[in-house]
């Protein structure tokens, strides 16, 4: 019986994905999506890196008057020393102050204003440059390390202290607090609590695979809705089955949804890969602002296992979504219709979001153990738990089995009804309504 209702799904699959992968909206968001992928790390790149130079390159600023407010005698002939400032001036500050920095910021652009001040037992040492000069960010910062440097070795000389004995001061000290039992041995606590970085990570795979289930779900349920309203569905009915009709349908918008989220994958991988060719030392955007570690667990089993939850998750709330939709007649009544899709969505996100923020507050608890089990919330955060390593293996299996149960029971229940809800034309059908005509069709 049950093979009987789903033959022609496979006709209808190939043709609602040939005329999705068609559609110009289809194309046109996905082309500017892509093209915004593949553009975000480069640009942000360069407006991180856009004033970085080699570290032997000549420094812009031609002279510093020095405004020296304390006791010490300042030489800054190991500055000169050095090959990117060995052609700038140091003058001391005479004259009116104020007239010296209109100066600057009018006329002597490529000057700075150092000031030395003492303050609570601790020098400051401070630089000011003209706005919109050709001196930047990055030239006061690269004068301002040679001149902190500087400083603090003539500071240790006046006080008798050698190289050898700063390196001592300054070496850091380590130190770690371990508990024993009774017995005297070491009592090991491991934190299951993730980094900042690994909670946005997971944060935004949950936010990804969340766009990605809301876009399948509404273009399932618009298109069955809009099907229904032309009268389409009474010519397509004659040949396939209702059941046919909605399985066919969801498996053609999560294939193209799947293309979508892949190709944006991979073209934020390529974006990383060209974000190389505008930082500093050649070194990609993500491994300067990310820790080394923190894609330790990103491997292609784990990989291939996250596109199964998330091609599970899709395929969950794609049928929940094509049920709601067929409970309404007409497009404008859809958003009533899809109240029941969109609560289990928000459910299931705002459940794996309090996982999250939990895991980077107190690690793994209770709480975080149901949201990865829960069926609702465990493709969102699931996948994300996986690749930083929050995810033991027993975990996994367990949340598969239930998040298949639920897609099994699911897809039962939308077999008993699918038929009565495409044939219905007139007021959106209710929860209770559904329940009883699939108590009815046993």
């Amino acid at each position: 019986m049950m093979k009987n209702n789903l033959s022609g799904w496979k006709n209808v699959y190939s043709f609602t994905l040939n005329q999705v992968l068609k559609g110009k909206a289809y194309r046109i968001s996905f082309f500017i999506m892509a093209l915004l992928f593949l553009a975000s790390l480069p640009v942000a790149s360069m407006l991180l890196f856009n004033n970085t130079g080699n570290g032997d390159d000549t420094s812009p600023i031609k002279k510093v008057y020095v405004n020296n407010m304390t006791s010490l005698e300042i030489s800054f002939e190991d500055v000169k020393s050095m090959s990117p400032f060995k052609h700038i001036m140091f003058e001391t500050v005479k004259g009116d102050y104020n007239f010296l920095v209109n100066h600057v910021s009018e006329k002597e652009r490529t000057s700075v204003i150092l000031d030395i001040s003492e303050e609570n037992g601790a020098y400051i040492l401070h630089l000011s440059m003209a706005k919109d000069g050709p001196v930047k960010d990055i030239h006061i910062q690269s004068l301002g390390d040679a001149l902190s440097k500087s400083f603090t070795n003539r500071r240790m000389a006046s006080l008798g202290i050698g190289s050898e004995q700063l390196s001592m001061i300054q070496t850091p000290v380590e130190y770690k607090t371990t508990m024993t039992d009774n017995a005297g041995a070491e009592v090991i606590e491991e934190s299951t609590a993730i980094s900042f970085s690994e909670y946005w990570f997971a944060y935004g795979v949950l936010f990804f695979v969340m766009m990605g289930t809301v876009l399948t779900g509404s273009q399932v349920a618009t298109s069955i809705v809009t099907e229904k309203s032309n009268r389409v569905v009474e010519y397509l009915l004659t040949s396939v089955k209702p059941l046919a009709l909605m399985l066919g349908k969801v498996l053609a918008m999560m294939t193209s949804t799947l293309i979508q989220m892949l190709s944006l994958v991979a073209a934020l991988f390529a974006s990383n890969m060209i974000s190389s060719l505008y930082t500093a030392d050649g070194g990609t955007l993500l491994s300067q602002l990310l820790p080394d570690d923190m894609f330790a667990n990103i491997n292609i089993i784990n990989f291939i296992i996250c596109v199964i939850l998330v091609f599970m998750g899709l395929l969950f709330y794609a049928v929940l979504a094509a049920v709601a939709g067929a409970t309404v007649s007409k497009l404008e009544e859809l958003n009533e219709g899809l109240t029941l899709f969109t609560l289990s969505t928000l459910v299931g996100a705002y459940v794996g979001i309090g996982a999250i923020r939990t895991l980077m507050g107190s690690g793994m608890n209770a709480y975080v153990i149901f949201s990865l089990l829960f069926p609702l919330s465990s493709p969102f955060i699931l996948p994300g738990a996986i690749q930083v390593g929050r995810a033991s293996p027993l975990i996994i299996c367990i949340a598969v089995v239930l998040l298949a149960a639920f897609i099994v029971l699911l897809f039962r229940f939308a077999a008993r009804i699918y038929e009565v809800l495409f044939l219905h034309t007139g007021n959106t059908i209710k929860l209770k309504q559904l329940f009883k005509i699939s108590k009815d069709s046993v």
